[in-house]
């Protein structure tokens, strides 16, 4: 509404007189943008990984920048002949002799003597110590084993009670460490008194077949021996499995001609993390604010240390992506329907909702999506042990170097032209190209 004119019937100078240039450039903005950058993105016929931001406005002729974040994208190479040994820990007889002393351990028993503490004792002790005008710590009956070097309740705490005997009292001084959490006595002289009611002593039964048939259905100490060093080899086993697909992955991501992603994936990729952390918590009754205030950290804080995991989570699942892509791997159908019916069983009396979203379109490209990931980390393992042959099929190269034809293209700094003009441009990605030797 401009005084003395009809709606819509004020010339332009009086637009302008009133309201100001910049309101009405930003109104037209507000107006026509997002139709001249959805425009754009048909002329170029791009696809980007998330909305464009905004870079700059020219009226003069008019003409809008808009930044657009790539589709992360990986180059594998020849990412068959990638070959990773697999190499459980092997299991030495000093392993199977630890285990066995902590058999004995475990069964062993705490007895009285009548001695001097020693390290490696077990004593019972009333404690005061004060740094100041604080109370720093204040115990009674407190069971503590005595070891040498150690800084809990403070350094020096336990080489002062050695030597001590039962119904002995003894004050000390001790100090404070630098980093103490009690910032007001950091550093500071701390006087201690102990008085020690007991000094008990291990009594470790005897490593003999007596004590195997006491831990279980052995008839001797080489039957325990022997249980206990398949029991280790099949942990072992089981360990190298867990971490062999990651190796392998590493293996190709270092071998790739080219990994590149927008700062936007790594953001992304850490807020997944961050929400599948907040639902694991949440299953075990706990907030994540609330647990993140217990550990004095920030829901972004703590997005931001994420930063480094997530880039290697998001490489890797780039890597998969592009593995299940070039194997044609696809979802068998009985197994989605299958997944489908066990996650509907797995939600109880919510059976009927979890059914109906997971049978719908989304649920099932969900459900699809993680199955071709699940046979892509099989695929994975399988070229990383020299089960799939090396080189890619003649074929499937033919596929994956299919050329663009010219008119198709799309350079990065590629400027699609609307009416009015405007230019869209292609983010920098966050990682180079990684080379292969």
């Amino acid at each position: 509404n401009i005084p003395g004119y009809r709606r819509g019937r004020a010339p332009y100078h009086a637009v302008i007189r009133i309201f100001g240039r910049e309101a009405v450039q930003q109104a037209a903005l507000e107006e026509f943008g997002q139709d001249l950058y959805d425009k754009a993105l048909e002329e170029i016929e791009y696809e980007p990984y998330e909305a464009g931001e905004l870079q700059d406005v020219e009226w003069d002729p008019f003409r809008m920048t808009i930044l657009l974040p790539i589709q992360p994208e990986a180059d594998l190479g020849n990412y068959r002949a990638v070959r990773v040994p697999f190499e459980p820990e092997p299991v030495t007889d000093e392993d199977i002799e630890e285990r066995l002393g902590e058999i004995q351990r475990e069964n062993g028993q705490w007895v009285p003597v009548e001695r001097p503490a020693e390290f490696g004792d077990q004593v019972v002790v009333d404690m005061e110590g004060t740094a100041g005008d604080e109370l720093i710590m204040s115990n009674e009956d407190h069971e503590m084993i005595l070891e040498e070097g150690t800084t809990i309740p403070l350094p020096g705490f336990h080489e002062e009670v050695v030597g001590m005997s039962a119904g002995e009292d003894k004050t000390f001084t001790l100090t404070m460490p630098e980093e103490d959490d009690l910032e007001e006595v950091a550093g500071q002289e701390a006087t201690v008194t102990v008085h020690l009611h007991t000094v008990r002593e291990e009594d470790l039964p005897a490593l003999d077949d007596d004590l195997a048939m006491m831990v279980g259905d052995y008839d001797s100490l080489d039957d325990l021996r022997a249980a206990i060093r398949e029991e280790m080899e099949t942990a072992a086993l089981q360990q190298a499995e867990a971490e062999y697909l990651d190796k392998v992955l590493d293996a190709m991501i270092e071998g790739a001609v080219k990994i590149e992603y927008p700062p936007q994936a790594v953001d992304r990729e850490a807020s997944l993390v961050l929400s599948q952390m907040e639902r694991n918590l949440a299953m075990s009754g706990l907030q994540l604010d609330t647990y993140l205030g217990m550990i004095g950290k920030t829901r972004e804080g703590y997005r931001q240390e994420m930063r480094p995991a997530a880039e290697e989570r998001l490489k890797r699942r780039l890597i998969l992506e592009q593995v299940a892509e070039l194997e044609e791997l696809e979802a068998d159908p009985d197994e989605l329907e299958a997944e489908i019916e066990r996650f509907s069983e797995m939600a109880g009396e919510e059976a009927a909702e979890m059914r109906a979203m997971l049978e719908s379109p989304e649920g099932r490209e969900s459900v699809a999506s993680d199955l071709v990931m699940t046979l892509a980390q099989e695929r994975v393992v399988q070229i990383g042990r020299g089960e799939i042959e090396d080189e890619v099929d003649a074929d499937d190269e033919a596929e994956a170097e299919t050329e663009v034809e010219p008119e198709d293209e799309v350079d990065a700094g590629a400027e699609a032209e609307v009416e009015p003009e405007a230019e869209v441009e292609e983010e920098e990605p966050a990682a180079e190209a990684d080379e292969a030797g």
